[in-house]
């Protein structure tokens, strides 16, 4: 089942008791601004909580000569990929040799290399949220807007009970449908597929 941002909004107003919203271009309800600025802050930090394998990307980056007066040690500039939500591992090429000298700042990395290969997880679109995220993601949610539009503090300790085994359980599914093999020396860095290929 292919979810939709409105449907898991509307999901996370469920797990508060909050009456759910069909037209989302209501002017005259306040509680949408609320749930979307929201909505947006906690799919960006839920998507970097885990390795989640359906998030990952890989990009090829051409790199600019550094005019800048920053890290001048660099002589080329990148540009992360718009949609990057979380930095993962840096190649010098197609085989994957690990990128041992580099600085990222903000949206740039500052590197010798002419052409850049990262792998790194996207703001990917709810279509592909597996169900298990979508299970934990919505009480992630709920728990951010009970505040703002609830105050419930019974329900918030429900939700803060109740959002650790959901987490768990969506990692371990992913993790268990997606073997990711190690690389050895960095056990933060999971490689599946090749570069421009799927993930």
């Amino acid at each position: 089942m292919a979810f939709t941002a409105a449907e898991i909004k509307n999901l996370a107003l469920q797990e508060i008791n909050h009456e759910t919203i069909t037209n989302w271009s209501d002017s005259s309800n306040t509680d949408i601004p609320i749930i979307n600025t929201q909505y947006a802050l906690a799919k960006s930090v839920a998507l970097t909580m885990y390795q989640w394998s359906w998030a990952f990307k890989y990009a090829t980056l051409a790199g600019v000569d550094n005019t800048g007066t920053q890290l001048t040690k660099y002589k080329k500039t990148f540009t992360l990929p718009t949609d990057f939500a979380g930095y993962l591992a840096c190649y010098t090429n197609e085989q994957l040799t690990i990128l041992a000298d580099y600085v990222a700042v903000g949206t740039t990395i500052y590197s010798n290399s002419d052409t850049l290969y990262i792998k790194y997880i996207a703001i990917v679109d709810e279509g592909i949220f597996p169900p298990e995220f979508v299970d934990w993601f919505k009480i992630f949610l709920a728990q951010r807007l009970n505040g703002y539009l609830n105050g419930d503090m019974q329900r918030q300790q429900l939700l803060n009970s109740e959002e650790p085994f959901y987490f768990r359980k969506a990692k371990n599914i992913d993790s268990k449908r997606n073997k990711h093999e190690s690389l050895s020396g960095n056990p933060l860095l999971w490689i599946r597929g090749k570069i421009g290929g799927g993930i």
